[in-house]
């Protein structure tokens, strides 16, 4: 045999080894799959503080009493702006939970305490058959944090008038 013939075989069989490879614990918890219970989602919150002013401070949805309501958590205001949503405004958000994968985040609790000045973040969610998932974290972030906290911003805010936007 070649020496080309014995590399591709290694390959191969590195392949197949690692196609064969469970998935990764998280956390002492298997990873959950990309998707998302069939049930209702009936709470989510997300906040992200860092150094820099933000005039939104944070957000919820609520499903309470058959109606869907988004409020935001706005600074130096004590009580939270509500904006009412419709059931396609949460399937998309519920999209975006399947899309990033973060049912898997549940537990995470992350920590860099060499930052002097980092980001920290709380998001929490749950849904109507009790399964719910709260991840936190400063400095260090869930695989696929940024993309999600960028796409679920943009889907929060969006909902508030041009005037209200700035952060």
């Amino acid at each position: 045999m070649n020496r080309r013939a014995i590399l591709l075989c290694l390959l191969l069989g590195a392949a197949f080894l690692l196609c064969g490879c469970q998935k990764p614990v998280l956390n002492g918890k298997e990873p959950a799959g990309h998707g998302v219970p069939d049930a209702a989602l009936t709470e989510f919150s997300f906040s992200e503080s860092n150094s820099y002013f933000k005039r939104v401070q944070g957000y919820e949805y609520r499903s309470e009493e058959g109606k869907n309501t988004v409020y935001f958590l706005m600074a130096n205001e004590e009580e939270p702006y509500p904006v009412p949503v419709d059931e396609a405004w949460v399937d998309t958000l519920n999209g975006f939970i399947s899309q990033y994968g973060m049912l898997a985040w549940d537990g995470f609790s992350g920590s860099d305490s060499t930052l002097l000045d980092g980001t920290h973040f709380d998001v929490s969610f749950s849904y109507a058959d009790g399964t719910a998932v709260h991840a936190s974290g400063y400095g260090e972030f869930p695989s696929g944090y940024g993309d999600a906290s960028g796409a679920i911003d943009a889907h929060f805010i969006q909902l508030l008038p041009e005037d209200m936007r700035d952060w």
